[in-house]
């Protein structure tokens, strides 16, 4: 493991069919700097998708069809309220040598205690849509492995609409999202969302079979976020995943994410 800095370049990890020339870097949250917020909240705002038609029960400012937006200051509220507990990981492309490189991807984390536990949570997850499909989702979250606050983490968890991003955080402890421990999910997921530091987190009202008695909407894992995202692609990535005998964690219902969680060897 790399000796502990604030910010690293990684080795490639894992190995992956991505272009030689993508770059991975973890920094600590109290070093974030502001040119970088700016980044993350800018590939965000175009690429993580478009308001549902529900969208109008958040405020007036969220409208159907239109793209989620997110500003330096909520993404620095809801990503980093914890500095000293957060990395950032980044993917950054070289188209030319002579230029900047580009940021293509990022990864939110904070880590918290539960119990004995230390809990990994990625709080956001961006890949750019013109480079997906190449693994870099996956190697944004192996790379959380190379910092020393995720040395002692024992379970990682998510919150997303989106299956690949179950997917990628199910491969960070060697599985997939279709053999998803639910038994451990549904024992543990309450105490774990109570105990973050996370506002979001803690308001989330988990829901699906292993949450409530008599559960028939087809929903299995998954957390009412009141976040009225469109869910057209999602859905059509979770079609491939359930035609594939890949998906364990139910339906995607307006207003709710995917609940994935996992114990991990530290």
């Amino acid at each position: 493991m790399p000796s502990p800095t604030n910010q690293l370049a990684l080795p490639n990890c894992p190995t992956s069919p991505s272009h030689a020339c993508l770059s991975y870097k973890i920094t600590v949250g109290n070093e974030i700097s502001d040119d970088t917020l700016k980044l993350c909240a800018d590939l965000f705002s175009s690429n993580y998708g478009i308001w549902g038609e529900q969208a109008s029960m958040i405020s007036k400012y969220t409208i159907a069809g239109k793209s989620v937006k997110m500003t330096s200051a909520r993404l620095r509220a809801q990503c980093i309220s914890h500095p000293e507990n957060t990395v950032l990981v980044t993917c950054h492309l070289q188209v030319d040598p002579l230029e900047s490189p580009q940021l293509y991807g990022h990864a939110f984390a904070t880590v918290w205690k539960y119990g004995e536990n230390k809990v990994g949570w990625v709080t956001q997850l961006v890949v750019d849509r013109r480079v997906r499909r190449r693994y870099i989702a996956t190697q944004l979250l192996q790379a959380l492995k190379f910092h020393t606050l995720f040395s002692h983490v024992n379970i990682i968890g998510l919150a997303s609409s989106h299956p690949a991003a179950c997917n990628a955080l199910m491969k960070y402890t060697a599985g997939n999202t279709r053999d998803v421990n639910l038994d451990f999910i549904h024992e543990h997921a309450k105490g774990i969302l109570e105990s973050s530091p996370i506002s979001y987190l803690k308001a989330a009202q988990l829901r699906g079979a292993l949450f409530q008695d008599n559960c028939n909407n087809g929903a299995i894992s998954s957390v009412f976020t009141e976040f009225y995202v469109d869910h057209d692609e999602p859905l059509t990535v979770l079609s491939q995943y359930k035609k594939r005998d890949q998906w364990c964690l139910g339906e995607l219902l307006d207003g709710h994410e995917f609940l994935a969680i996992a114990y991990v060897s530290p």
